[in-house]
């Protein structure tokens, strides 16, 4: 996980009780926090209490590299039904400059939710080109505190290497709207990569 050094589990019973982590500056401890929740409730099921996760960042935060710069953002989303089919056209942009792409397929409640996220994927390509290739893995809608979130899992094939990216976002009344900014999370966690090659 990007910006942890190393953690330790203490559980009782089967139980997660405390998640303890040391960090570096790269990233905040609640960006760290929620990374840990998120995968806690993709790989378990279970959704854990931001209050048993404790951060310690070591290290100047000053002399830490810096990994701010442009982002991948949802710009537009759009969507038409018929036929049984959904057709899905994301836009997105980076400094300006937007990226668009359509994707159509079955109008089935989850399968629109994956439709949405390999949208997003196909309008990053774009902006990426030929050098990474990405594989939405899995799309879950779940409860987390009363507040409904989509969590999305992406593959990265990128330099003959395979990565996990995980995103998330929370679900404001429009499914695939929080899927396709769930799936941004996941790839702008990477972007830094792309621009530094």
């Amino acid at each position: 996980m990007q910006g942890v050094i190393s953690g330790r589990v203490v559980s009782s019973g089967g139980e997660i009780v405390e998640i303890h982590v040391l960090a570096d500056h790269t990233r905040s401890p609640k960006q760290v926090v929620r990374d840990i929740e998120s995968a806690v409730l993709v790989k378990l099921g279970n959704a854990l209490d931001h209050k048993r996760i404790s951060v310690a960042q070591l290290g100047d935060a000053d002399k830490q590299p810096a990994v701010l710069g442009p982002r991948l953002l949802l710009q537009r989303i759009d969507y038409s039904t018929g036929n049984g089919e959904i057709n899905v056209k994301i836009t997105v942009t980076i400094e300006g400059e937007p990226y668009t792409a359509t994707i159509a397929g079955l109008n089935a409640k989850q399968h629109r939710l994956r439709l949405a996220a390999e949208a997003t994927l196909s309008a990053v390509a774009q902006y990426l080109g030929a050098s990474a290739k990405f594989v939405t893995i899995d799309v879950q809608k779940l409860v987390m505190a009363g507040q409904e979130a989509i969590i999305v899992l992406v593959s990265l094939n990128y330099d003959h290497a395979e990565e996990e990216l995980l995103g998330a976002a929370l679900n404001k009344g429009d499914d695939l709207e929080a899927t396709a900014r769930a799936t941004l999370d996941a790839v702008n966690r990477r972007l830094i990569v792309f621009r530094s090659n």
